[in-house]
């Protein structure tokens, strides 16, 4: 019956490609006919092009196929239609019951969703000391985020007791699977003393790397002081400053500080009143106030 359902289904969406432009590509057609005979992977990747061109009512359409043959990613795809309201009227128990079954059919993201919902839904309230279990999930499925989530729940203490060991233990986790805010949050971890964690320069240094790559902002700040203090590493002025002027690049405000400093005083760069007050000037401007009173006077010193 379902198999039939989902032929009906695709054979509508392909019978009204014509008037998009979507259904123009030779790839999403082919991807369609093998959706049609049963490979539910392909329905994903069409409802993923669907979503790219907001086509939301055909996207659910696929999507809602893809759940009833048990794919956590269908069933996720559709319980995000629901919170958003997109394609179909908004409904957070509709969510909740997809994201549930998304879970359950051990799709990372879905448990992350369902965990998000409880945590910070109003409406399920009740339930967000449920929010770890089901990040932990997510987190166990593979899903970086959830182990993102799962770590700032310990490091804060939000429904669960503060840990900062299992906090920097799930921070690793995500940094392992490319989650540059946890790479981040690792680093911070790793670079102090706790009373139940000691500093560990060198992981926090990796950390820092790692979240830099990522293009974490504060992560190549974080890196550039590791180097001017010589933690986990040799002092070297020119690899902070270079980390500084990365972060500035990438809007960090405390970064621009930095390499402002360095500019004007030479250390690690040429020193450059000019292009300090720039540095200074653009701080200024991404809201680090200690740097306005130097943007107008550095070059005039």
């Amino acid at each position: 019956m379902k198999s039939n359902s989902l032929k009906y289904l695709l054979a509508i969406l392909l019978g009204c490609c014509s008037s998009f432009s979507v259904c123009a590509d030779e790839e999403t057609d082919r991807w369609t006919k093998l959706c049609v005979n049963g490979d539910i992977s392909y329905c994903n990747l069409v409802g993923r092009k669907y979503v790219a061109i907001g086509d939301y009512k055909k996207a659910m359409s696929v999507y809602k196929a893809s759940c009833e043959h048990n794919s956590g990613e269908g069933c996720s795809w559709l319980g995000n239609f629901y919170i958003n309201g997109q394609g179909i009227r908004k409904s957070l128990r509709k969510a909740n019951e997809l994201y549930i079954k998304s879970c359950d059919l051990q799709y990372g993201e879905g448990c992350l969703h369902l965990a998000q919902l409880y945590e910070e839904s109003f409406e399920f309230e009740q339930f967000r000391d449920k929010a770890p279990e089901f990040y932990s999930k997510g987190c166990s499925y593979g899903n970086a985020e959830s182990c993102m989530n799962l770590g700032a729940l310990y490091s804060e203490g939000k429904s669960v007791d503060i840990d900062l060991k299992r906090a920097v233990k799930y921070f690793d986790m995500a940094c392992g699977n490319k989650n540059g805010l946890g790479c981040f949050s690792a680093g911070e971890l790793h670079s102090q003393d706790y009373d139940e964690l000691k500093h560990d320069y060198e992981k926090a240094l990796d950390s820092y790397q790692k979240a830099c790559e990522l293009a974490v902002a504060p992560g190549c700040t974080a890196l550039g002081l590791m180097y001017e203090e010589g933690k986990g590493d040799d002092a070297d002025n020119e690899l902070a400053a270079s980390y500084y002027k990365i972060a500035c690049n990438l809007k960090d405000a405390e970064g621009c500080l930095y390499i402002a400093y360095a500019t004007e005083k030479g250390e690690g760069v040429k020193k450059d009143p000019v292009l300090a007050q720039e540095y200074y000037k653009k701080a200024c401007n991404l809201g680090q106030i200690s740097a306005c009173s130097n943007s107008t006077t550095v070059a005039n010193k």
